[in-house]
């Protein structure tokens, strides 16, 4: 992947180098415009067009959902992995939700479940990490 991107950047920067030397002259005739600007307005608009077809292949076609899902699925490294934007989610809001849940609830065995799942995610929070119990297994290997 890495060396195609590589390779439209190359591409693109000798597509608006041609052209530089190409419109340099018909530019600097019409508008006054001096060589390196004309680069700077191809280069612009080639970034502009990269970045809209980017944008258009990631969001609207989801493109490159399948690769993310597999790079995720099958690196062993990430699925003990706590992420930052979970942790946060985890310490600011379901912490603190049940704990509320706890404090609004008379039932004393849901009081314990909520206490085992409160201590978990405190644990979860504390060691930056997810505890994986046998049989929570999210991904199957069978694939």
């Amino acid at each position: 992947m890495a060396q195609g991107m590589l390779g439209m950047l190359l591409s693109a920067m000798t597509w608006a180098g041609v052209f530089t030397l190409l419109l340099g002259p018909v530019l600097s005739d019409l508008f006054g415009i001096g060589s390196a600007v004309t680069l700077l307005l191809l280069i612009g608009m080639v970034a502009t067009i990269m970045m809209v077809f980017g944008t258009f292949l990631d969001r609207t076609v989801k493109f490159w959902a399948a690769q993310a899902l597999i790079g995720v699925v099958r690196n062993p490294f990430l699925i003990d992995r706590l992420y930052q934007k979970e942790l946060l989610t985890i310490a600011t809001e379901k912490i603190p939700e049940l704990k509320a849940l706890r404090s609004l609830s008379r039932d004393p065995r849901i009081v314990v479940e909520l206490d085992g799942a409160i201590a978990r995610l405190e644990a979860v929070v504390r060691n930056k990490r997810w505890d994986i119990r046998p049989g929570e297994e999210t991904y199957d290997d069978s694939g």
